[in-house]
């Protein structure tokens, strides 16, 4: 399944595009060659276009909602069981990204001496 962020940017990228279709189909036709009806082919940009920014409005929503749930959730560990944010990864072993900022570290060894 794609993330939320992953179809934003596809979405984002078709609004831009569609929307360059339909403004050229809207105000210059004759630069596109090769349609037989220039009212349909405006319409079905205008119907990708509106598609495009449904899908980028719920991408953003579920982007939203989603980083509203971890932010007010506890940590949960690689099977689903809560626990709290105790600056230790998922499996029990000390988040090295987290804590003892300012320690050497040596794979997953930290230490104060060299």
């Amino acid at each position: 399944m794609l993330s939320p962020t992953c179809c934003s940017f596809y979405s984002f990228t078709g609004i831009i595009f569609m929307l360059f279709v339909y403004i050229m189909l809207a105000t210059q036709p004759f630069f596109i060659t090769g349609l037989p009806d220039i009212d349909l082919a405006r319409k079905n940009a205008f119907g990708a276009l509106m598609t495009f920014c449904t899908t980028f409005a719920l991408s953003v929503f579920l982007i939203v909602r989603n980083g509203n749930k971890a932010a007010g959730k506890e940590a949960t560990d690689c099977w689903g069981g809560e626990h709290e944010n105790d600056g230790t990864h998922e499996l029990g072993s000390p988040n090295l990204l987290a804590t003892n900022v300012g320690k050497q570290s040596y794979g997953a060894v930290t230490t104060d001496s060299y």
